[in-house]
């Protein structure tokens, strides 16, 4: 079990009462199975790590473990991990075997975070494995303090984590400074992103009241027996602003000027030790990590054993610092550490720094490199920082922390030109950091980093003149402008990289300007440069290129119709990339494999490619690079169609960095959709909100956007707002469409059939609502709707371009739908038509043929009135086979929590009274038969006159029937009672 010093805790803990006790509920959460999370963010010296020590004793008390992480500011030079192996060493301290059993875990201990470890995914697993082996033992306090400083990696593991956590006894807290959250701070992506999580709370810590500040400057006062007057007591806790820290240095520092600025409170404490113990304390503020080893600072100071142990003592005796675990020492608080170095002389900075740039090159402690950048930049000693920013790139690349490796090397670049002979102290050339750089960019989504940087080495590249460097850097613009849907550019840029490669013997790059020449589209031309670029690069032995052609050669066999040989070339291709270690290029192997299965109809084999490649994207840090992010979205589409909601919900809410604007609208538009259909409109809502404010206008997006809208729409019962939003969107299609013919382009996209028939349903629904209320004009025009939604599908199915030689599976299906729902729309139950759609959907979309399942067991028993022994399938009766396609939908409804389909099912089975295991009917006798038909007639729109000129009763009579229904139904309109009697089963559908 895991002590926590807590500064401060000889006074009680003062006006914190509500935050303790919400901490100290959480932490009771925790102890009954609730797994929870409360950010902590508060101003720097507020008290957010008092706060943390009280709840931490509790922790204690009550049994549990208490494990402490510290992030430590040295910006981009944070080696990954770090308060991660923190807590790791804690527990191996509880139980070797929680690290030692677990590959990934032990090797990044070892190496401190840094060196190869293993991937990227498995780190993440394991570490939440172990934490939940130890709750099962007891229930574990992980407190992670200073989030602010957190390097990527550990900001990725953390999200991982909170977004898994659910039955295990554990509480998670995280401290942050409020105060350093300027709009562009790397953890904001972060924050926003858990804070959407069911188990996260975010628990702001606010300065005292000046009230509150005096009451705990007179208990500081106490505790160190002083007795300052009444007006010192006033002043101080004005002065203080309310924050805690700026109390207890005003009043520990005797003869400081109250007047003066902060620092000069901040190092009174420090004025008042002997020499030795101020050199010690100046260079562990240069360290650049809260925890300093006991043997760097023997090492820096120069001090031996006796002389060291004295001057620590008296810094402990005069609180500036406090002991750690595992032989080292802290600040009593980071603003003191900041105060400290911020008053140092420069030559003395300058000099302390190069003794750790030293001390780092001779002992190696792990993440060295990366704390050698910050050392060496501080003195001066640029080709030093220079040469460890390469290196602490390639720690970073190692352990798939590709964020990291972006900085190191943005760093790097920014210190080239400071370098004399850069080149020949590092053994690169800037071009080759610039390519490395991009490659880095786009590997961690930051494409217009990516471009910035190839925009720079296209100078260099033009000034030297070779043409395969000319031709490779294009090469990649050109790619990265496809990935952004540019087009026309991207054809211009390889255009003219082909021009500088055309007449160049075989070569790597010129297979890769060929392989990319060939994207866009199929002809002879097309598969001339496709077949060359295969050539070329087994030529050269170039596999990455080699690969990516072959990638765009099984394009070009699907279009040929050949699409079993299409995925046994992208099979060959995904293998040769994987040998190659060309890890984009496999993404795209993976993506493309997924998108051919998917569309081809084998929906399992699709969700084993899309998990396969996540898998890979995942392991080498390439979740959002250009692949690996294309991959995430469709892994959505694939996992939701195929009935894996909960992984597709959770990729919906991703962890680590947050995506380009572009995937977040996409995959928030994919967890809207999800929302929506478990019946979670207000998050769906919110989702929607959310994805709009990036104003992406984006296909992709947009048609995502689409689907989610029908959603919501048709299960709230609002279809005259589907209609709308969804012929809006058809409109703006259609009008894209018409500029892009004219250059060229294909025919209308094809998810416009989906929303075509989506369309129509809407139509239909709106029409059979004007119709029961007698709005006939109303219900003219939602039919006229319709039919304009029939005619776009009409005209997409004629002229839309399908990715293979002839439309898959959805789309047949779709089309199926669409005509089911135009008989609908006429008012026709049209059962052959909804048993085809049925048959259509088989291929695997589980959801949308549950969907159907309840329509046509809908139209089912809509027929059955009209015919009552009409045989509709194998000899069954209408009620008999409504029964078995209800018993079938209502199955994957429960799967996968498909709520509001699941309460359409069961309305349909109590309205029909069909005997559905697991519905309820409700007994008839609730209503009298009188009451009964009185009901039945204002569900088809009748006024009281009306029905009581029907049933030879006075307006006042039916009057009376109703209020008595709307009583014992429990109903506060006419509307709503019809809607519960339908619900019920009391009354039957019109």
């Amino acid at each position: 079990m895991t002590s926590v010093a807590r500064v401060g805790s000889e006074i009680a803990l003062v006006a914190r009462t509500a935050e303790l006790a919400r901490l100290d509920a959480v932490w009771r959460e925790a102890v009954g199975g609730s797994a929870a999370a409360v950010l902590l963010p508060g101003e720097a010296g507020v008290g957010k790590t008092r706060l943390v020590g009280e709840v931490a004793g509790i922790a204690e008390r009550t049994g549990g473990v208490v494990l402490i992480g510290h992030c430590v500011g040295l910006g981009d030079a944070a080696p990954p991990y770090l308060p991660v192996v923190e807590v790791l060493e804690q527990m191996r301290d509880i139980d070797a075997s929680l690290v030692a059993d677990a590959p990934a875990l032990a090797t990044l201990v070892a190496r401190g975070g840094t060196g190869r470890t293993s991937e990227q995914l498995q780190v993440f697993d394991s570490f939440f494995s172990a934490l939940t082996t130890l709750a099962e033992r007891a229930p574990v306090l992980l407190v992670i303090e200073d989030l602010h400083w957190a390097d990527a990696s550990t900001r990725d593991l953390l999200t991982f984590l909170l977004a898994r956590v659910s039955g295990e006894a554990l509480a998670v807290v995280l401290t942050y400074r409020s105060d350093e959250m300027h709009r562009r701070h790397p953890l904001r992506p972060m924050l926003l992103e858990i804070a959407r999580m069911r188990r996260v709370e975010r628990l702001d810590l606010e300065p005292f009241s000046e009230a509150d500040a005096r009451e705990f400057a007179r208990a500081v006062a106490a505790r160190d027996e002083l007795v300052p007057r009444d007006v010192e007591v006033e002043q101080i806790a004005a002065r203080s602003g309310g924050n805690a820290f700026f109390v207890e240095e005003l009043l520990a520092a005797p003869g400081s000027r109250l007047a003066g600025p902060l620092a000069d409170v901040l190092l009174g404490r420090i004025e008042q030790l002997d020499p030795d113990a101020q050199r010690l304390v100046r260079v562990a503020s240069v360290a650049g990590q809260r925890r300093v080893r006991r043997a760097t600072l023997l090492a820096v100071t120069e001090f031996d054993e006796d002389r060291l142990e004295l001057a620590l003592r008296e810094c402990l005796a005069r609180y500036v610092l406090v002991l750690g675990e595992d032989d080292t020492v802290e600040f009593r608080h980071a603003l003191l550490r900041e105060a400290v170095y911020a008053d140092l002389l420069p030559g003395e900075r300058t000099r302390t720094h190069a003794a750790f740039v030293r001390l780092l090159q001779e002992r190696r402690y792990p993440g060295w490199r990366g704390a050698q950048a910050h050392h060496a930049t501080q003195s001066g000693d640029l080709p030093t920082a220079l040469t460890s920013h390469i290196g602490a790139a390639q720690e970073a690349e190692d352990v798939a922390a590709t964020a990291d490796v972006l900085a190191h090397l943005e760093q790097a670049l920014a210190l080239w030109d400071a370098v004399p002979d850069a080149a020949e102290v590092t053994g690169t050339d800037e071009f080759t950091l610039m390519i490395r750089a991009a490659d880095a960019a786009v590997a961690a989504g930051r494409t217009e980093r990516c471009t910035a940087f190839l925009r720079s080495a296209l100078r260099l590249a033009d000034a030297g003149g070779d043409p395969i460097a000319r031709a490779g850097v294009r090469r990649r613009l050109a790619k990265v402008r496809y990935a952004e849907d540019d087009w026309a550019e991207g054809r211009r840029i390889i255009g003219e990289a082909w021009e500088l490669v055309r007449d160049q013997p075989p070569s790597g790059e010129r297979a890769w300007v060929l392989s990319t020449l060939a994207f866009g589209g199929p002809s002879a031309q097309h598969r001339s440069w496709v077949t060359e670029a295969v050539s070329d690069a087994r030529q050269a032995g170039a596999g990455d290129a080699e690969a990516d052609a072959l990638i765009s050669l099984s394009y070009l066999l699907l279009h040929e119709g050949q699409e079993k040989e299409a995925m046994a070339v992208l099979d060959q291709a995904r293998a040769r990339a994987a040998q190659v270690r060309a890890y984009e290029v496999e993404l795209r192997a993976h993506f493309n494999l997924t998108v051919g299965e998917f569309e081809r109809g084998n929906l399992a084999l699709a969700v084993e490619h899309a998990r396969r490649g996540l898998a890979r994207a995942r392991q080498e840090g390439l979740v959002w690079a250009t692949y690996g992010r294309e991959l995430v979205w469709l892994a959505i589409q694939v996992f939701y169609a195929a009935g894996a909601w909960d992984e597709a919900e959770e990729l919906a809410s991703p962890p680590g960095e947050q995506a380009p604007d572009w995937l977040s609208a996409v995959i928030g538009c994919s967890a809207a959709l999800l929302a929506a259909g478990r019946g979670r409109w207000e998050e769906a809502d919110a989702r929607l909100a959310r994805a709009r404010t990036c104003g992406i206008s984006d296909e992709e997006v947009l048609k995502i956007a689409a689907y989610a809208t029908a959603e919501l729409g048709l299960w709230r019962h609002r279809p005259h707002e589907v209609v709308a939003d969804l012929e809006s969107l058809v409109e703006r299609s259609l009008a894209e469409h018409a500029v892009s013919a004219a250059t060229g382009h294909h025919g209308p996209p094809l998810h416009l059939l989906r929303i075509g028939a989506l369309g129509i349903a809407a139509a239909a629904d709106a029409a059979a609502q004007s119709r029961s209320h007698h709005h006939d004009d109303a219900a003219q025009d939602a039919v006229a709707a319709g039919e304009r939604f029939a005619a776009v599908v009409a005209r997409t199915e004629q002229e839309g371009a399908p990715r293979g030689a002839t439309l898959g599976p959805e789309g047949k299906a779709w089309l199926a739908r669409a005509e089911a729902e135009s008989a609908r729309l006429r008012g026709q139950a049209a059962l052959g038509a909804w048993a085809r759609v049925i048959a259509a959907f088989d291929y695997g979309d589980v959801y949308q043929q549950a969907v159907v399942r309840w329509r046509y067991a809908e139209a089912l028993l809509t027929e059955q009135r009209t015919a009552p022994t009409q045989e509709v399938e194998h000899g069954e009766g209408a009620r008999e086979r409504a029964c078995s396609e209800l018993l079938q939908a209502l199955q994957v409804a429960q799967e996968l929590g498909a709520a509001p389909l699941k309460a359409e099912l069961e309305s349909l089975a109590r309205r029909h009274r069909l005997s559905v295991p697991g519905v309820r009917l409700a007994s008839t006798d609730l209503l009298t038969p009188r009451e009964r038909s009185v009901l039945e007639l204002v569900a088809q729109g009748l006024t009281n006159k009306a029905i009581g000129a029907q049933l030879y009763i006075s307006e006042k009579t039916v009057s009376v029937h109703l209020t008595r229904v709307m009583a014992k139904l429990g109903a506060h309109s006419r509307t709503d009672a019809v809607a519960r009697a339908l619900s019920q089963g009391l009354i039957e559908g019109f």
